[in-house]
């Protein structure tokens, strides 16, 4: 799984319990999510996969 430098230190478990709350949400709850994150801190961390 790629992580980004905001994520890179949650667990996988963590990471899926975002996607599950996330895949109910609708377009709101989606975008006030985005916003939560420092987009400077949105690089990905580690090896670059399916690229």
């Amino acid at each position: 799984m790629v992580k980004s430098e905001s994520t890179k230190d949650m667990s996988n478990i963590e990471l899926l319990g975002i996607q599950e709350n996330l895949k109910n949400s609708d377009y709101t709850e989606i975008e006030r999510f985005r916003e939560s994150f420092d987009a400077d801190d949105m690089g990905f961390s580690g090896r670059r996969e399916g690229i």
